[in-house]
């Protein structure tokens, strides 16, 4: 592990899963009005549970790095609505509009951590 993965720690790889569920919310708010469209989210705790220590994205060559899907494929999981429409669909817009607000933040936060600690990377090379 490079002096680079270290200083990063899990922070890109969160990044990554927080990316990913930024997609899957949209997705639910695009499909808010499609009829038996059942709506999805992320579990990242599970994510991290699964992950153990080593949230690495698994490469399959130097310049390749696999989509976040890899660390959320078993982590994606139904919403269950707190009042499910006739028509089948469980989008409920007002809780997915505050789940992309919440996943958002965490995505910034997690891009920020990561900018820090290569500040300080920086830093450290240049001898400030």
């Amino acid at each position: 592990m490079s002096s680079i993965d270290r200083a990063l720690g899990v922070f890109p790889a969160a990044a990554a899963v927080q990316a990913r569920r930024l997609e899957v919310i949209a997705g639910n708010i695009a499909n808010a009005n499609t009829p038996n469209y059942r709506a999805r989210d992320v579990d990242f705790k599970r994510v991290l549970a699964e992950a153990g220590d080593d949230m690495r994205l698994a490469v399959t060559h130097m310049k390749h790095v696999e989509s976040p899907e890899q660390l959320t494929r078993d982590a994606l999981m139904f919403r269950v609505p707190l009042a499910p429409s006739r028509d089948g669909n469980t989008v409920e817009t007002h809780i997915e509009e505050a789940a992309y607000g919440d996943a958002a933040g965490r995505y910034l936060a997690a891009l920020r951590f990561s900018e820090g600690a290569l500040s300080g990377l920086r830093k450290a090379y240049r001898g400030d």
